[in-house]
């Protein structure tokens, strides 16, 4: 949100030079993200606001936190005008059917006679600052009383609404629809719109029409204030990729009592800039008042949360200065919330009020105070297993990656995967962006393409969520363990994963999740299932005092014999073989690495001969295989 530092001054005296009075804001939530200067030296502040704060998207907003944080008055605009047509006055009629669901509150007015015409140069330079093209004087006028006060304001050529009569509603989909900057659009399902009888004129909360806009012809203006659901407008505005300063207030709940009072400055405004007289009776259609509400704030509470005693004194004076009537009661203070500040709802709102104004840098430093738990909370995860499954992959060569868990439906197809059968998100931010993925492999392959460019050899993995199921009510979420390499074998693939499973203590055999990929080799592990297979007792093995002994046997082997198979042979021939792999393979010659070693004693070469012949008539017998000679 951009606060010029001259407009700002409009509302409230700022004693504190620029670094001082941003700092300030910051500790209090709002932070600034750049300051600049203009040519006529006024200082621009662009500020980060929140989406619990959207009283903060408007310059009255953002001088009400100034005067909080300074400990000074603010001066709302003067508003004259008292919403009623002159004794005599022409009345245009109108006739409106509300839709509550979607609208909850409509406030409008006509104005009638008035000129469109360029807007005086001070409200051109004000909008300009804000990085706003003057339109004419009407258009301005509800822009300019938009940043002010914070309530979006659309003006429409009364004589455009054809009938004088108007209905809210929601698109049924697929309807065309020409915005005022004569750009079409076909209207996703369920967008709010205003229609005449003839025809769709407003794209309510978002964008107003072609066919309904204020121009030089402009003989007569409804000025509407309207409160609109913002699930409804968040909605729209993702569906056609189109976002307005008027839909991201609207999105975050806009101030629902705040319409009257954004009526009348736009009102008084109009007939000062543009002439005419108010055409006909206060439209102000609503299921419900939206009043102020009552919220009950426990000293002694205050004091156990913030871990400080603040005096009363203090905690009512911080109150009033956010403008929420603080009435002490003995130990509760009863505040009154005006309808701007949406995001305060609890007890707990409040003691965030209070501690962010007193500021969190005059907390006292304490150290942490308590018991260190000797037993894990119900919730824990133990990311210990995830580091040591990570760091048998990294000392094997792969690099961790991490990628988003939303892909497109032509990602799906790539991987042989129905789009029926994957959850789609009902709202996606784009089309590449719209299903929950179901497998790894889409991104890693990606992945593997795009570092292919610099690296000619590159192995990557990633631990993840995947997301099964076709609707949400029976979606299973899991964790996935997946790797893609062009730079190693099957065999050494599956030599990884078998040690992977070894160190967690699971039996199995990880084949079955290898294979062949487009650039090299692939594996997916249902990574939720194994670690719930990896044994949790471990058996004590002390370090070996006596030196092994190693060979390698190159081995001449059938066809069809499975390595496997061999290695297990050799395992049995004696209880002094504790480890046997497999080395090299050439043709149809194994090499066979295999250690020798006793707990108890150093081991002769004359035993190792024993074993060794034992080893050989075993393989000739069961396998029909022989020594390379």
């Amino acid at each position: 949100m951009l606060a010029p530092l001259s407009w700002l001054k409009d509302y409230v005296n700022i004693k504190s030079d620029i670094k001082s009075l941003t700092e300030r804001l910051g500790e209090a939530g709002l932070g600034t993200e750049e300051i600049t200067k203009t040519p006529d030296g006024d200082t621009i502040l662009d500020l980060e606001v929140t989406p619990n704060r959207p009283d903060l998207l408007s310059l009255v907003g953002i001088a009400r936190e100034v005067a909080a944080v300074e400990d000074t008055k603010i001066k709302y605009p003067e508003l004259k005008t008292d919403l009623k047509p002159k004794k005599g006055s022409f009345i245009l009629p109108l006739k409106i059917h509300p839709n509550y669901k979607t609208t909850p509150r409509l406030t409008g007015i006509l104005i009638n006679n008035v000129k469109v015409k360029e807007s005086p140069a001070w409200l051109r330079e004000k909008l300009k600052k804000l990085g706003n093209k003057s339109v004419s004087n009407i258009v301005d006028i509800t822009n300019f009383v938009m940043y002010e006060l914070g309530n979006p304001i659309h003006s429409f050529d009364y004589h455009k609404i054809k009938g004088a009569e108007m209905w809210v509603k929601q698109a049924t989909g697929g309807e065309k629809f020409e915005s005022v900057d004569e750009i079409s659009y076909h209207l996703p399902k369920e967008a709010i719109i205003f229609e005449d009888t003839e025809k769709i004129f407003d794209l309510v909360g978002i964008k107003g029409g072609k066919n309904s806009g204020t121009y030089n012809s402009t003989k007569a203006v409804f000025i509407a204030v309207e409160v609109d659901d913002p699930i409804l407008i968040r909605k729209a505005s993702q569906a056609l990729s189109l976002r307005s300063d008027a839909s991201a207030i609207f999105e975050r709940n806009v101030n629902k009592g705040g319409t009257i009072d954004a009526l009348k400055r736009t009102v008084d405004l109009i007939l000062e800039l543009a002439g005419g007289e108010i055409a006909s009776e206060l439209i102000d259609l609503k299921e419900r008042e939206f009043n102020p509400w009552k919220l009950t704030l426990k000293l002694n509470r205050l004091e156990f949360i913030l871990g400080i005693k603040i005096p009363e004194r203090e905690i009512l004076d911080i109150l009033e200065r956010l403008n929420l009537q603080p009435k002490s009661k003995g130990d509760i203070v009863e505040v009154t919330v005006p309808t701007y500040r949406n995001d305060l709802q609890i007890e707990e709102d409040l003691i965030e009020e209070v501690a962010r104004i007193y500021g969190y840098n005059n907390f006292p430093k304490t150290l942490p105070s308590g018991q260190i738990p000797i037993s894990p909370i119900p919730y824990f995860k133990d990311y210990g297993i995830d580091e040591k499954v990570k760091n048998i992959l990294i000392s094997s060569g792969f690099s961790e990656i991490y990628t988003y868990s939303l892909i497109s439906e032509s990602d799906l197809s790539e991987v042989d995967i129905n789009s029926e059968d994957a959850l789609r998100v009902d709202t996606p931010v784009s089309r590449e962006f719209e299903y929950l993925r179901p497998t790894l492999e889409v991104n890693l392959q990606k992945a593997l393409k795009q570092n292919q460019i610099n690296f000619p050899k590159v192995s990557l993995f990633e631990l993840g969520k995947v997301y099964h199921g076709k609707t949400l009510d029976k979606a299973e979420e899991k964790y996935h363990l997946a790797g893609i390499t062009n730079s190693k074998s099957f065999f050494e693939v599956k030599g990884i994963l078998e040690r992977l499973y070894k160190d967690l203590g699971i039996n199995d055999d990880p084949t079955q999740f290898i294979k062949a990929s487009t650039n090299g080799v692939y594996f997916e592990l249902d990574y939720s299932t194994i670690i719930g297979k990896r044994s949790k007792q471990k058996a004590f093995v002390p370090i070996a005092k006596f030196p092994p002994i190693v060979e390698d046997l190159a081995i001449v082997t059938p066809n069809d014999a499975l390595i496997g198979e061999i290695i297990e042979t050799i395992k049995k021939q004696s209880n002094l073989i504790v480890d046997v792999s497999l080395l090299d393979k050439y043709k149809d010659t194994r090499t066979f690495h295999i250690v020798y070693q006793s707990p108890e004693r150093n081991l002769k070469n004359e035993q190792i001969g024993e074993i060794r012949r034992k080893i050989l008539k075993s393989l000739k017998q069961k396998h029909g295989a022989h020594l390379k000679e």
